[in-house]
C-alpha cells in the first residue's frame, strides 16, 4: 500500500478567467467556488479539483470526467466509485495532491509570517526549542516541517489541536501515523501523514 504525491506550480494559471472551467462542476460547489474573493483563489481551488480527478483517471484508466469528486461534512475531499484515498492543499503557486489506497492528508505552505510566535503558542514546548535552537536562517523552514506535518495530521485524524500532534514521534513512525516532508523548487514544504500499514 502506498501514498503517491503530485506538485503543480500553477502560477500561469492563477489569474486566467475560471469561466471555462466552473461548467465541468456540480452547482454547488461552482457556487462555493465563486465565493472566493480573488481569482488566484478560484483558480487554485479548482485546479487542485482537477489534479486529483486527474491523478485518479490515470491510476484507473479512465477519463478525468468520470471522476467525481465530494466533500464530506467536515469539507475533506473524497472521490466518488473508485478505491481511492485523497487529500488537496494549496498555497501561493502551488496545488498539491496525495492519492493511494491508504488515508493521507498533506500540506504545502509557503509563508511563515510570525512563526516563532505561532509555535510559541500552538507548538508542543520541545518544538517551539527545537526551532528557536537553529541559526536565524533556518528557523522559518523548520517551523514550515513541523507545521505542514500538523496541519496533514488533522487532515488525517480530524483532530484540532496543534498540541495532538507531536511532530517527532509522527516523523519517527512511533505512532499509528507516520510523516513526511518534501521541498519544492522555490521553498515551499509540503508535509504528509498517513496511516502506518
Amino acid at each position: 500500500m502506498s501514498v503517491e504525491i503530485f506538485a503543480v506550480n500553477i502560477s500561469a494559471q492563477l489569474n486566467q478567467p475560471v469561466d471555462d472551467w466552473l461548467k465541468i462542476f456540480l452547482p454547488e460547489r461552482q457556487e462555493k467556488i465563486l465565493s472566493y474573493r480573488f481569482n488566484a483563489d478560484r483558480n487554485r481551488t479548482i485546479w487542485a479539483e482537477l489534479l486529483a480527478r486527474y491523478v485518479v483517471a490515470e491510476k484507473f484508466y479512465c477519463t478525468p470526467e468520470k471522476v467525481q469528486l465530494y466533500r464530506d461534512a467536515n469539507g475533506k475531499p473524497h472521490i466518488k466509485n473508485f478505491p481511492a484515498e485523497i487529500s488537496l492543499s494549496h498555497a501561493e503557486n502551488w496545488i498539491v495532491c496525495t492519492c493511494g489506497e491508504l488515508a493521507s492528508g498533506v500540506d504545502v505552505e509557503v509563508d511563515s509570517t510570525g512563526a516563532l510566535e505561532i509555535a510559541e503558542k500552538f507548538f508542543l514546548p520541545s518544538e517551539y526549542e527545537k526551532i528557536i535552537s537553529l541559526p536565524q536562517n533556518l528557523q522559518a523552514q523548520q517551523f514550515l516541517l513541523y507545521w505542514t506535518i500538523k496541519e496533514s495530521y488533522f487532515k488525517l485524524t480530524g483532530a484540532e489541536n496543534f498540541l495532538q500532534a507531536d511532530c517527532e514521534k509522527i516523523f519517527s513512525g512511533k505512532e499509528k501515523f507516520i510523516g513526511k516532508n518534501f521541498l519544492l523548487s522555490d521553498g515551499a514544504v509540503v508535509g504528509v501523514c498517513t496511516y502506518k500499514y
